[in-house]
């Protein structure tokens, strides 16, 4: 009996041992963890938040355990079926889209069945319904809303389909390959990077903002890295000491006060926003909204960033109307590169742009289906975005940009690099 006790002891103290050791071990590993976040700009540690969506996260969690229907086996390997659902055919971005998707689609002999959601959340939800009951092989949306296709993209991967999205991240919580999209945030800092260092030193920048649409990712973002790469282009040109994560997180906090109130004011680098509106991606949409701008602060107002060429084409017109041209500028902030955007930068009347094509993104997400089912790509563990590469697009790198060939309707093409999330952390960028 007495041996009996002393072993139980000595397996409680074994068992307390092995408690107190794996505790230990887990906090010490928390405390290598929180050690490691605490090197992190705190514009990393606050990660992922949608106004940026598009900066590289040092923390970016593998996917590979995520159920993505990946891989995946086609129903005919001689006939891929791709479902698509796109937001809109309502301006030429879209339409480029289409084009790229159906073109590409032709040449690898691949079956398209493309439908437009006309901006309903509903439409979309069956049309994802629709192919999951057709059976195709792989579906990718164009979110309408970041939060919205979730659920849907859910059921298509419980059905066995995987799904890619283009244009904006969804939400976290979407069990997709990846977004195919031009980098956003990147974009909107090239372009604010540049009209930050080229404005004047004794001026003061008096900004309206057109957005696409307040709580879509690719939106708040181009606009969050616009105003981001204003502030640090400004730091440059003013010669006041702020690094490029400092710009990142004042950027940030500023285009959090445009989202709560309506505009900011930033006297240590000049830089006030004075209004912003909604644009809704177009040019009749950003034509109003500049016109409201103007009627409000016509006497201040000297820019308006436009968060794409269609809405800043518009409010240029508007600007144009109201005869300003010679006090206010207009600016796409990193978005799309169309053609009419790029004379309108070669004569001098837009400051710049970016490399967001919508036909850049079709032929993107089906070169990357091709890459899955005909070279055998492992789609496994690719991060929620895919970006593209980021630039700005100005008077001084037009000609790097401008397609003599008239029938492409925006700039001149680069391939798109697709990389795992281990090759992204491997590149620390």
């Amino acid at each position: 009996m007495k041996l009996r006790k002393q072993l139980v002891l000595l397996l409680c103290f074994l068992l307390l041992g092995a408690v107190v050791f794996a505790t230990g071990d887990q906090e010490s590993s928390s405390a290598d963890t929180a050690a490691a976040d605490s090197d992190l700009h705190e514009i990393y540690r606050i990660l992922p938040k949608v106004p940026l969506s598009g900066v590289f996260d040092p923390n970016m969690k593998d996917r590979s355990g995520i159920e993505k229907a990946f891989p995946v086996k086609p129903n005919d390997p001689d006939n891929i079926v791709i479902g698509w659902s796109e937001i809109t055919l309502a301006n030429p971005w879209f339409v480029g889209v289409s084009d790229e998707a159906h073109r590409l689609a032709e040449k690898y002999g691949y079956e398209l069945k493309f439908l437009v959601a006309d901006y309903d959340i509903q439409r979309q939800s069956q049309h994802i319904d629709t192919f999951i009951t057709q059976d195709v092989d792989i579906i990718v949306v164009d979110p309408v809303d970041i939060m919205a296709p979730a659920a849907d993209i859910k059921r298509a991967v419980d059905a066995g389909i995987p799904t890619i999205c283009i244009g904006t991240v969804p939400d976290y919580s979407a069990p997709i390959l990846t977004t195919v999209i031009p980098n956003p945030f990147e974009n909107g800092f090239a372009s604010g990077e540049y009209i930050g260092k080229t404005w004047s030193v004794n001026e003061e920048i008096n900004a309206g903002y057109i957005i696409g649409v307040m709580g879509s990712s690719t939106s708040e973002s181009r606009g969050c890295g616009a105003v981001s790469g204003i502030v640090y282009g400004r730091a440059q040109k003013l010669g006041v000491d702020m690094s490029r994560e400092d710009a990142m997180l004042l950027g940030y906090n500023l285009f959090e006060e445009i989202k709560t109130k309506g505009k900011f004011s930033y006297p240590k680098l000049k830089f006030n926003v004075l209004a912003w509106g909604v644009g809704s991606w177009t040019d009749e949409g950003g034509m109003t909204a500049a016109e409201d701008m103007i009627t409000a602060h016509k006497e201040d107002m000297n820019l308006i960033l436009g968060g794409n060429d269609f809405m800043a084409m518009g409010a240029l017109k508007a600007v144009t109307n109201n005869g300003l041209k010679s006090q206010i500028k207009v600016a796409a902030c990193g978005a799309d590169g169309f053609r009419e955007a790029l004379e309108l930068i070669k004569s001098g009347d837009l400051m710049c742009t970016g490399p967001f094509a919508g036909t850049a993104v079709g032929a993107a997400a089906v070169e990357l289906i091709h890459k899955i089912f005909a070279e055998g790509y492992d789609a496994g563990n690719m991060p929620m975005g895919s970006y593209f590469p980021a630039s700005v697009i100005s008077p001084e790198t037009i000609d790097d940009y401008y397609d003599p060939d008239t029938s492409n309707p925006f700039y001149k093409l680069q391939p798109v690099l697709f990389r795992s999330i281990p090759e992204i952390l491997a590149s620390g960028k």
